[in-house]
């Protein structure tokens, strides 16, 4: 091979090797944040979602609804986890537990190290809603937050029909 062609392969090997190097540490570092933020959205789970929806779901319970709080995901599906309060509407004169007297609040953990709100809501003599309600850092979920956007929905919910 000419000495030429020698040092340009050699450059591009630099080059590409180089480059693969770079990449596996971007990747070990995404890995180290995403078990960073796996366990912090654990942390915020356990100490304020939770326990903000179980003090509104207290509330609703003693007002004749039911609230129920789920969570799924677990140490080997963490992009799926999430905690959901249930609350179903008490009162109506359909059965208690139909899909229309059924709100759904979510807290998820997204892929792009963020937690992200959602509500679902198919309400009785309503279009009903759903969506995201917000996407917010794991420092930003305080239970002030949580608190305002489980009554944001509820106040959509429970509001009179016009």
């Amino acid at each position: 091979m000419k000495k030429e062609h020698e040092s340009h392969l050699e450059s591009i090997m630099k080059n590409f090797e180089q480059k693969l190097a770079n990449s596996k540490d971007a990747q070990e570092r995404r890995q180290t944040e995403e078990v960073a933020f796996n366990k912090e959205f654990k942390r915020v789970r356990t100490e304020v979602i939770r326990p903000a929806m179980k003090e509104m779901g207290t509330q609703l319970n003693a007002r004749g609804h039911n609230s129920e709080i789920s969570e799924v995901g677990d140490e080997r599906s963490k992009r799926d986890a999430k905690i959901t309060m249930s609350v179903t509407i008490g009162g109506g004169s359909k059965s208690a537990y139909a899909p229309e007297n059924t709100v759904l609040i979510s807290f998820s953990q997204t892929a792009h190290a963020t937690i992200s709100i959602h509500a679902n809501a198919p309400i009785r003599n309503r279009s009903g809603f759903a969506g995201t309600r917000g996407n917010f850092a794991a420092s930003e979920i305080t239970t002030d937050l949580v608190e305002k956007k489980l009554l944001e929905v509820l106040a959509e919910v429970f509001s009179p029909v016009s």
